[in-house]
């Protein structure tokens, strides 16, 4: 069911005031401030498409801004697909910033701060849950703030997709239908970054560094007993080089290989391309069967049975 949101039902007077709380309450809290004098007059519709949730939004110029503060008030780490239908944006986020006009793609993480600008027009917003697309694209925060899929075929069917994703109507009955939709537009999205990531000159070697590692992760989840040492020796650096070169992400190999297992069990999952909770924990390298279910539920905020029963 889509929700809808228009200004046109609050006194003139507390149009903006009506419409920060709205947004804060359905995409991300940030500080926002109207960025003319005229009338606020804005509409948003928001609704589910499986695990993911999109938003149209049309309003006049407005920006906003989330900062440390809201960071550790309102914790979030989601990633946030933006798609421009009419008008113009600019957004700035780990020192990259972006012009976004008709038709353009936008990525943005709503666990780091940054800043959003948006001129009167409209544009589509996806919610996408941070785990699923880690599972499909683990460097997806180093292409925040680029225009996503600029020059790529790809990059024209995912705008597609993000469209149809916000006007189709999905068989209320069939919530499964939702979910594979949602899965092919998550793999689509991965695709077309995976192809943008991988063009000349966009990483420094550190960055290509952390990228080959963490393919040979993606490649050896089952593995039990992977540890520093062997991740170093299969790219033929040390072990010190490769610890500093993740910590340039604000993480270390086991963390991040760590959270991964996690990611890709809960994936398994939600999306049903596990069984059962043995076969999602051995799968990705849990042996422990009762640690991974303590750690799944302190991640996840529910037991790995719960969210089986939870799909069912």
């Amino acid at each position: 069911m889509d929700l809808t949101y228009s200004t046109l039902a609050v006194d003139q007077g507390q149009r903006f005031s009506y419409w920060h709380d709205v947004v804060c309450k359905h995409c991300i809290p940030a500080s926002s401030i109207p960025l003319s004098n005229g009338a606020f007059d804005g509409k948003l519709t928001v609704r589910s498409v499986g695990p993911l949730a999109i938003s149209e939004m049309c309003a006049p110029a407005h920006a906003w801004e989330r900062d440390a503060h809201h960071l550790r008030t309102g914790p979030d780490e989601d990633f946030w697909l933006s798609y421009m239908i009419e008008g113009e944006g600019h957004l700035s986020q780990l020192g990259r910033e972006v012009v976004q006009r008709p038709g353009d793609m936008v990525l943005y993480d709503a666990a780091r701060p940054f800043k959003f600008s948006l001129s009167a027009g409209s544009m589509y917003v996806l919610k996408v849950p941070r785990n699923l697309l880690h599972f499909r694209f683990p460097m997806a925060d180093t292409l925040t703030a680029v225009r996503l899929g600029e020059g790529l075929s790809l990059g024209r069917l995912m705008g597609g997709m993000v469209s149809e994703a916000a006007t189709m109507n999905l068989p209320a009955d069939r919530p499964g239908t939702a979910t594979l939709f949602a899965s092919a537009l998550l793999d689509m999205l991965a695709a077309t970054m995976e192809l943008q990531a991988a063009q000349p000159g966009r990483q420094s070697s550190h960055q290509a560094l952390v990228r080959r590692a963490k393919d040979y992760m993606e490649k050896h989840l089952d593995d039990a007993d992977i540890d520093v040492a062997q991740l170093a020796a299969a790219q033929a650096v040390s072990p010190r080089t490769l610890t500093r070169a993740f910590a340039e992400q604000d993480t270390t190999p086991m963390h991040w290989l760590w959270q991964r297992r996690i990611e890709a069990s809960y994936c398994a999952l939600r999306e049903g391309h596990a069984r059962n909770v043995t076969e999602a924990a051995l799968r990705f390298g849990f042996s422990d069967l009762s640690h991974f279910s303590r750690a799944f539920k302190k991640v996840y905020g529910v037991s790995p049975q719960a969210l089986m029963r939870q799909r069912n």
